[in-house]
């Protein structure tokens, strides 16, 4: 949006009036804002990390596609003289012999089957990857949007005390000196603008923290400005029971997944492992012909196979059974952190959604009139300034808890659509 400025200039005379306008763009006005939904959507198409788990599972594709080729086939020939000699070693007759042979090869029946699956173990887990970091982006994102607004808020009331405090101050200052009392309440709000000063700094950096990572994530400038337009308030979707949620999470979550992958992965390495020692086949045509005396020609077919004899595989095949081992263990493990880690969010996010309720936004609405009465009646020595004071400081800290427990309550909710793949929160996934 801009802003403009018209100006307008006449001439009067007797042909008439002469207007010339001229218009100035002015750009004062701020863009409209971002939603939260927005913002996400931004990360996703433009966040660099995610190009790189995209290109990751396309490898993984390619990779897919090269085992289900065929070897080439193996082409070689022979050329060289050929001399013929008596028993006595003289030289009989001379001439030109040469070879040529075709060969394709042919893996034995399993091996190109369990190839191939075993790249599609592949692909799911790069693909499974993928999914994983597109939810983690979208929960940073999310959490850093309501970091921003908090924080910025926190500095928006700290900034409205400052203000009154300072002028506070500058009216006592520019009143005549009536005593100690008034010597001593001068001293003790310039005191308290020092803590206000310190809490409106921190506000403020953390504020720019978010606001620079949002940008990062988004693929902006650091310093590009950053304005939200959602309103900042607790999950609005409803939990399931817990355990409805820690069910969800053993189907849905999407480390367990990978790790399932893993096992399946391991199992069909094994089963590799045991039929790498059977025999492959070269099967071809050959060719040879020898012109020295007689012309001596031959057609036909040649047959080679592998004969294992002294190697079969015992170490890849063990060390193949370890893995699967390792993958079975790492499965039972990773349930057990996922069983543990929902229950811990969802008695986290249970007790922030308690807080809140006892903290509404109009308890933070009654605190700010209660800090501008107390202001308007300090003036007037109804209160002393002790109570300014308190309230003032009441205000900001009850305003700084609930940004605080509205951060938390989302983080955890945000861990908890991760751990559950969204079956959870029923919150799924911007594409």
């Amino acid at each position: 949006m801009k802003w403009f400025i018209t100006v307008t200039a006449g001439t009067m005379g007797r042909l008439g009036v002469v207007i010339s306008i001229l218009t100035l763009p002015l750009y004062g006005v701020e863009e409209p804002g971002w939603t939260v939904d927005g913002l996400v959507r931004r990360a996703l198409e433009n966040n660099a990390e995610l190009r790189f788990y995209e290109a990751e599972a396309d490898a993984a594709k390619g990779k897919r596609t090269q085992a289900g080729l065929w070897k080439n086939p193996e082409f070689s020939g022979e050329y060289g003289e050929r001399r013929i000699k008596g028993s006595s070693g003289q030289l009989l007759d001379e001439g030109t012999t040469r070879n040529f042979s075709l060969a394709q090869t042919f893996e034995f029946p399993g091996k190109g089957s369990l190839r191939k699956a075993i790249a599609n173990k592949d692909v799911e887990l790069a693909e499974l990857g993928l999914s994983q970091f597109r939810w983690v982006l979208e929960g940073r994102v999310r959490s850093l949007a309501v970091r921003y607004q908090g924080a910025s808020a926190n500095a928006d009331t700290a900034a409205e005390i400052n203000e009154r405090s300072t002028g506070l101050v500058k009216l006592l200052q520019s009143r005549p000196a009536a005593g100690t009392r008034q010597l001593l309440e001068l001293r003790v709000i310039e005191g308290s603008l020092m803590e206000i000063q310190q809490s409106s700094k921190e506000f403020v950096m953390d504020r720019e923290e978010a606001r620079i990572e949002l940008n990062t994530l988004l693929g902006l400038p650091a310093k590009q400005p950053l304005k939200i337009q959602t309103p900042l308030r607790s999950p609005q979707s409803p939990l399931a029971d817990l355990n409805g949620i820690v069910l969800a999470g053993l189907s849905g979550n999407l480390q367990l997944k990978m790790r399932t992958v893993e096992l399946e992965k391991a199992a069909r390495e094994v089963s590799s492992a045991r039929l790498e020692v059977a025999p492959d086949f070269a099967v071809g045509p050959f060719f040879s012909q020898d012109k020295a005396g007689d012309r001596e020609e031959n057609l036909g077919a040649t047959l080679s196979v592998t004969l294992p004899l002294w190697n079969w595989n015992q170490g890849n095949i063990a060390a193949a059974k370890a893995r699967r081992d390792q993958a079975d263990a790492l499965l039972l493990v990773a349930r057990r952190k996922v069983e543990a880690e929902i229950a811990r969010r969802y008695r986290a996010y249970e007790l922030n959604r308690q807080q809140l309720e006892e903290i509404p936004d109009s308890v933070i609405g009654n605190l700010r009139d209660a800090s501008d009465l107390a202001d308007r009646q300090y003036r007037t020595g109804a209160v002393d300034v002790q109570l300014f004071l308190g309230v003032q400081r009441e205000f900001l800290n009850a305003r700084k808890i609930r940004n605080a427990a509205v951060l938390e309550a989302w983080n955890h909710w945000l861990d908890l659509g991760l751990l559950t793949g969204g079956a959870g929160t029923g919150k799924e996934p911007i594409k």
